[in-house]
């Protein structure tokens, strides 16, 4: 990737191509005002700077055309104004995060907890294929706190609500339950520029918030092997209904669609289920998935950095079983994305209902498509793969997201053990015989 410095004008801009590859542009005057070329060819104006812990800190400001370079300049200097960073002193700091948050408030309006909650909120979960059980847990929780305006929000105020809970009876696991969902509510409000810090985050828990992992075999050994049944009967199914509308159509005399009888998949359910199963990708970077982005020489697929939720790229290798599934489902297959919608040219936005049914059929309770991720670094741990390598291929950007699949294997610390310290046992020396 470039970072040349350039003065970012509509000059410069009218310039770009499209060369396949990412591309970023420094601006040479305003430190921070950068420009970014997607390999489509989709121009972005961003800004990049540190934040005071010293992490690096990125907000995309607006698109060109539709943004000019005169505007995003000024935008990314207000954006910047507006942004703590690592040079500033605390008074600083504070006083931009109260400028940045009057600005917020003039520009969007800040709804309540409840109407973020019934609309933006939970809308974000079903597009990443998340449990809304979260959304409801929420709802349920803080029933005083939800006409409050998500900017009302203060990590007192979350303070005041804890020692209330206590006092009710609520055991400590239960209140960090509470807190963690709502922490990742406000997370998403972050993201949606309704406010610029999230208040939980700081939040004293004394109990820890509990994480189920959900993997096929779980509740029963035999999911795995009925899912995989499911899916072909399904595939069964659909052969089945082409073959009563061809012979319909053929009856009146109608054009026919060809047949599906001699096709490996008649649809991309199966083929996106193994690929899940196989590659632990979330939702939003499988239905980004492009066939440029799956390499079957060297049998690795690559997720893109521009749809990684962790903002980096990272590879992918492809089992013995996915290679078959993603060749013979290619030929099929949308021509630029791996799960395309056909009607519409474009990416598959949901398979709710497919992928409902498809459960419904195989008799599998409580397994959300997000834990075909959980499934994977299972079988990764029960295997003896290090949890480095399951952050890794995972793309998390720490272990503590990955430590919950330490107990999987109980046998990984007295592993450890015996290769670092126990000594090999030695060898007798054969006895000499008596004379």
């Amino acid at each position: 990737m470039s970072k040349n410095k350039v003065n970012i004008t509509r000059e410069f801009l009218r310039g770009l191509e499209a060369t396949g590859k990412f591309q970023e542009y420094a601006d040479a005057d305003l430190t921070g005002f950068k420009v970014r070329v997607l390999p489509s060819g989709s121009i972005t104006f961003t800004v990049r700077y540190y934040k005071p812990d010293g992490s690096e800190g990125r907000r995309a400001i607006g698109k060109y055309p539709a943004m000019s370079a005169s505007d995003a300049r000024e935008a990314a200097r207000r954006e910047l104004e507006q942004t703590p960073t690592k040079q500033d002193t605390p008074a600083v700091v504070e006083e931009k995060k109260r400028r940045r948050a009057e600005s917020v408030r003039r520009a969007h309006g800040v709804p309540s907890l409840r109407t973020f909650l019934d609309g933006d909120y939970t809308a974000y979960l079903e597009a990443n294929g998340i449990a809304t059980a979260n959304a409801s847990l929420i709802r349920s929780s803080f029933p005083d706190l939800l006409d409050r305006g998500l900017d009302e929000f203060n990590g007192w105020m979350l303070e005041q609500w804890k020692s209330k809970a206590v006092k009710t009876g609520i055991t400590q696991k239960t209140i960090a339950n509470k807190l963690h969902a709502l922490q990742g509510l406000l997370r998403v409000a972050v993201k949606a520029g309704h406010i610029t810090d999230n208040p939980a985050k700081d939040v004293e828990r004394n109990g820890r918030a509990e994480v189920v992992v959900r993997y096929l075999g779980k509740n029963d050994p035999l999911e795995r092997e009925r899912l995989y049944a499911a899916m072909e009967a399904r595939e069964e199914a659909n052969r089945d209904a082409r073959h009563r509308t061809i012979a319909h159509r053929r009856m009146r005399k109608q054009a026919a669609p060809p047949s599906l009888r001699n096709v490996r998949y008649t649809d991309y359910l199966q083929p996106l289920v193994i690929t899940a199963l196989h590659t632990g990708m979330r939702k939003g970077e499988l239905l980004a998935l492009e066939w440029e982005d799956v390499d079957f020489e060297l049998r690795t697929i690559h997720v893109r950095r521009a749809v990684a939720k962790s903002d980096r790229r990272r590879d992918i290798p492809i089992s013995d079983e996915l290679l078959a599934c993603l060749t013979a489902w290619k030929p099929l297959a949308h021509r630029v994305y791996v799960f395309g919608n056909p009607e519409t040219d474009a990416p598959l936005t949901d398979f709710g209902n497919a992928w409902d049914s498809l459960l419904d059929a195989a008799g599998i309770k409580g397994f959300r498509f997000h834990d075909t991720r959980h499934d994977f670094a299972t079988q990764l741990v029960a295997k003896g793969t290090d949890l480095y390598k399951v952050k890794t291929l995972l793309g998390h950007s720490s272990f503590a997201m990955v430590e919950r699949y330490a107990h999987i294997d109980p046998d990984h610390l007295h592993a450890a053990i015996a290769t670092a310290f126990n000594a090999p046992a030695k060898k007798r020396a054969p006895r000499k015989a008596a004379a």
